[in-house]
């Protein structure tokens, strides 16, 4: 019916239906490498989990039988996604509270309420765990399961795309012939130029930082961004080359145990690393894959909303650029604006610069993101061992992202690039020099529906501005 009333898109669909495949893809990773469990849970809580509700036991279960109607099997492994995103997890099953998106019930599709029959969850299950080569079964190895596998997965579903038919109440995935994924740029990196680019670009500057008296605190102080993350292949190879490094560091050895270097690898993914991607869906499982690799037995997933961030990382502003207001060049004809209009709003833009047609020239007010920039410092400080402390950084981060200061912020910023791809036709409102101006001063001066369309505009074109985005890293010169 949501999809009869116009409530539910074939994506929003589709992202709800990858979240459940990315929480399976979680599970048989964690399992497999004996990290998902409480380590501190008795036996006998951990062999019920094993016996009866692990994705262990399903991936058993799809190997040998078909299933039925019934959906007792997707009933327990409801129980246990909804368990790992609660507070207090589920110690009876010896499973701990990790929380994040990935366990949240929250999504434009609602699938956590509804039901699945056994068969096609084994068909689905059976889909993921094993593939076949000839008339040979055999099962993936999620253990050892790396971030380029999961960067060609990201490739394949760029060149999927959903049709969801209500009346016959079908889903299928047709094939887009990758166009989203060249229009976009989205190619995985493989694992022979990400160590070249570790080699050349990261260990002369790890080298240089360790130098000093306090090398443990120089590594986590290091800031290390990827610009077009895709699903993270990049990201966690340079988590783990820094990992590596930090351990040995704190061990004295030069091959530190696996215990050490995990959790090294948290507190790395924790404190250095950040991502910017224009696809949603590859925000999404540069997440995943960045948990997968920090998971620490008995701690919640790390806090990354304000590390790996959606938007178009070479489509913004900065601060110099604001100070200067709207440029001339803005006003270039695109696809579907009128030339004449066109002219007339540059020759009107290059006049109010000048102080012709405006009472506001030169009266731009500095941008201080001193606030911003303040509160995640304060909000890496914050512990993160329990899902308590997790939730405690997502409160405080949505409190900074609707806060005042960083709203008007985003808005001047956003309108600026607005002013350079909005539709310059007879009768639409333009971003002029003059309405900048007065909108930096005062939103409430520019008509209500020119704020409208410059949020609009922003989520189209997924605007991206690095001083808001990461204040607390520019505002120190990185």
């Amino acid at each position: 019916r949501r999809f009869q009333d116009g409530e539910l898109s074939d994506h929003d669909y589709y992202r709800d239906l990858l979240r459940l495949v990315y929480r399976l893809l979680f599970l048989f990773v964690a399992e497999d490498r004996g990290l998902l469990l409480d380590p501190d849970a008795p036996p006998q809580a951990k062999g019920l989990y094993s016996r009866f509700y692990s994705s262990a036991r399903l991936r058993r279960l799809a190997e040998r039988r078909r299933g039925g109607r019934h959906s007792d099997l997707y009933q327990g492994l409801r129980l246990v996604m909804g368990k790992l995103g609660e507070e207090g997890g589920c110690p009876e099953l010896g499973l701990p509270a990790l929380g994040g998106f990935l366990f949240s019930e929250e999504g434009p599709a609602g699938l956590g309420a509804l039901e699945i029959m056994n068969r096609d969850l084994l068909a689905a299950v059976r889909g993921l765990a094993f593939t076949t080569d000839g008339k040979v079964r055999r099962a993936v190895d999620y253990r050892n399961l790396g971030s380029e596998e999961l960067g060609s997965v990201y490739e394949a579903l760029l060149e999927l795309h959903p049709e969801v038919n209500v009346p016959a109440r079908t889903f299928a995935l047709s094939s887009g012939g990758g166009s989203e994924r060249k229009t976009t740029g989205s190619y995985y990196t493989p694992t022979s130029l990400i160590q070249c680019l570790l080699d050349s670009a990261l260990d002369p500057v790890v080298n240089e930082a360790v130098r000093g008296p306090d090398r443990e605190a120089a590594i986590l102080g290091l800031r290390i961004c990827d610009p077009a993350c895709g699903s993270g292949h990049f990201l966690v190879a340079a988590a783990h080359r820094l990992a590596k490094r930090l351990a040995a560091i704190r061990t004295g050895d030069e091959e530190p145990s696996p215990e050490a270097q995990r959790t090294a690898l948290r507190d790395v993914i924790g404190h250095c690393l950040y991502g910017v991607d224009v696809n949603p869906m590859a925000v999404e499982l540069c997440k995943v894959s960045l948990w997968m690799e920090a998971l620490e037995p008995g701690k919640p997933l790390s806090f990354l909303d304000h590390r790996i961030l959606c938007g178009n990382s070479l489509l913004g502003v900065t601060p110099a650029l604001l100070a200067a207001g709207v440029p001339d060049e803005a006003f270039q004809a695109l696809e579907g604006d009128d030339k004449k209009v066109v002219a007339e709003l540059k020759k009107q833009n290059r006049q109010q610069r000048k102080g012709q047609e405006t009472l506001f020239a030169g009266t731009l007010p500095a941008l201080d993101t001193t606030g911003l920039a303040k509160t995640l410092v304060d909000l890496d400080r914050l512990d993160d061992d329990s899902l308590t402390a997790i939730r405690a950084k997502e409160e405080r981060y949505e409190g900074l992202s609707r806060s005042a200061e960083y709203r008007r912020a985003k808005l001047v910023a956003d309108a600026w690039c607005a002013a350079f791809v909005c539709r310059k036709v007879p009768g639409v409102p333009a971003v002029t020099h003059d309405v900048f101006v007065r909108l930096s001063r005062d939103p409430e001066s520019v008509p209500e529906s020119l704020r409208t369309e410059i949020e609009r505009l922003a989520a189209e074109y997924r605007f991206f501005h690095w001083h808001l985005a990461f204040p607390e890293v520019l505002k120190t010169g990185g």
